[in-house]
């Protein structure tokens, strides 16, 4: 027998192991012996077996609302949905239970799930930041409320990355207004920018677009509003090449200051 055929009886074999495993999973969710789909539940859990254990659990949430298991089974609901993958809905079902089981001993854990949810479900910052922002809320919530817990650290290792997404989308906001040749709003935008994140990555960016859309703005500005205008790019020079005189950029500034100068003579 050659190897093609050892792999298709191994393929046929696996496909009736599946079948079979499906099919007695079908008649454990119909079923009414709420203990053994419990347990197989856990099994299922315990065997990293996600897809089943999520079922099986689901299916058990109104059976056991008030009884003994509640606990168990809304916790392992939520971890199920977590090791599946859907991270929207873990995090739901995690706030449900800090909600519904605030004495547990899991409660701190299951708040700390559920923020990091939200941070698995944060998108890109070019992105609606709705969810890095909640996620933010919860960590902090999480340290506030656990400050002595061993997830501190890696809350506000999360945070960090959070508040970079956030920083990132502000600075991007404000440089649009540059790419689109709205220079008077981008220098409004990128100095608010400094003003709210002084110690941004983003600063010697926002100061350069920020001198590049002064002069712009001068330049095609009325007659009797170019010196004043001028004057300000000039002074947003200086304050970039005090800070960062090292800059590979100060060459080209430099240009465009000499220009203002002439300018305002």
């Amino acid at each position: 027998m050659n190897y093609r055929n050892l792999s298709l009886i191994a393929a046929l074999i696996c496909l009736i192991l599946m079948s079979c495993a499906s099919s007695k999973h079908k008649k454990l969710l119909k079923s009414s012996d709420h203990d053994a789909k419990y347990e197989a539940a856990v099994k299922a859990y315990n065997e990293k077996d996600y897809f089943h254990s999520t079922q099986l659990f689901e299916n058990l949430l109104l059976y056991y609302r008030g009884r003994d298991k509640a606990e168990a089974v809304n916790l392992y609901y939520a971890k199920s949905l977590l090791g599946s993958g859907n991270y929207y809905s873990a995090g739901y079902q995690f706030e449900n239970f800090v909600r519904w089981f605030p004495f547990s001993k899991d409660a701190q854990e299951a708040l700390f799930q559920a923020a990091y949810c939200k941070y698995l479900e944060s998108p890109s910052y070019s992105l609606d930041q709705t969810l890095t922002k909640e996620s933010l809320q919860q960590f902090q919530s999480f340290i506030n409320k656990y400050p002595s817990s061993p997830r501190v650290k890696e809350a506000n290792a999360y945070m960090d990355l959070l508040r970079e997404k956030l920083i990132r989308k502000d600075y991007e906001n404000a440089y649009n207004y540059y790419k689109t040749g709205n220079f008077q709003s981008a220098q409004f935008a990128l100095k608010n920018f400094l003003n709210a994140y002084p110690d941004a990555k983003y600063r010697e960016d926002a100061m350069y677009y920020i001198v590049l859309a002064g002069y712009k703005f001068a330049d095609n500005s009325i007659a009797d509003k170019r010196t004043e205008r001028f004057q300000s790019v000039i002074n947003e020079y200086n304050k970039f090449q005090a800070l960062y005189p090292q800059s590979s950029r100060l060459p080209e500034l430099k240009k465009i200051n000499d220009i203002c100068l002439e300018k305002i003579k």
